[in-house]
């Protein structure tokens, strides 16, 4: 072969290697953003829901059915993030060991306080967070919550003292609910609260409503929006700083205030692909 012929094949290779290295570090990573109502239905959030039991055997069976879809998918995670505090994250593993032990309740016999204990037995990141986590074979999971006070007493306390912004908070409160719980099954309350309409309404929520409330010069309700974004970036950087190098596709468990502030980051950031939960759960 002349030594011409052999440089040109060397090149061509060497272009072939580095196109495809370029393209591998370049490729995105899948997200699968499932936003929901909570499960145990503590009450602390603005929006009020229905309480839908989680532990009939209609919603466990759907439970099954949900995680078994996600996990067969071509969007099966190598990580799932979840909506517990980033501080406790070696508590939570530690329950996701019992968990995989079937001891869980050797934990949750303990809790004295119902409130916490309907939260610990029923809230979605054990009820599917460490489901899935299980069905994937994963050996832990990834808290992302912050512990930053959210004032939302202040805004209820400055809305129920005026009937006009009480009455335009029901009619809030109503569209971002929606009826989604009264859903035949598991999948279709999920598709529907996370419909991208609902999503915007739940995020315009913050800019439309609360975000104008004032008490004399006081900004509160900016400072409460502020708070609000300040949370859910630290909750961002939290996965951001948790991603693996080797990980293609992640799947993120927050409530659906969460989800909609959440969508809008990760179609902003260029390392990451939303996956349209149409393509699992239809």
């Amino acid at each position: 072969m002349k030594k011409e012929n052999f440089s040109k094949i060397l090149l061509t290779v060497f272009l072939l290697l580095f196109q495809l290295s370029f393209s591998t570090a370049q490729e995105k990573v899948k997200v699968v953003l499932l936003g929901t109502y909570h499960f145990n239905n503590p009450g602390n959030d603005m929006v009020k829901q229905k309480d839908r039991n989680i532990l009939s055997q209609k919603n466990q069976e759907d439970l099954d059915h949900v995680t078994s879809l996600i996990s067969a998918s071509a969007y099966k995670p190598d990580q799932i993030f979840v909506e517990s505090y980033f501080s406790q994250k070696n508590q939570l593993n530690a329950h996701y060991q019992l968990y995989l032990n079937n001891k869980y309740n050797l934990f949750t016999d303990t809790v004295k306080n119902a409130r916490m204990k309907r939260y610990y037995s029923e809230g979605e990141t054990f009820q599917l967070g460490f489901r899935l986590a299980k069905k994937v074979k994963h050996k832990e999971l990834y808290p992302i919550d912050s512990l930053l006070e959210m004032r939302f007493d202040i805004l209820l306390k400055e809305v129920n003292a005026n009937p006009e912004l009480k009455k335009e908070f029901e009619q809030i409160n109503k569209s971002l609910s929606d009826n989604c719980l009264d859903g035949d099954n598991l999948s279709d309350v999920f598709l529907c609260l996370n419909e991208k309409a609902k999503l915007d309404n739940n995020l315009g929520f913050y800019i439309t409503f609360a975000n104008k409330m004032m008490r004399g010069k006081e900004y509160f309700g900016a400072n409460l929006v502020t708070d609000w974004y300040k949370r859910n970036l630290i909750m961002y950087a939290n996965i951001q700083n948790q991603l693996k190098p080797d990980t293609k596709t992640i799947f993120v468990l927050v409530g659906t205030g969460h989800a909609a502030i959440f969508r809008t980051f990760f179609e902003m950031d260029k390392k990451f692909e939303l996956v349209d939960l149409t393509e699992i759960f239809n």
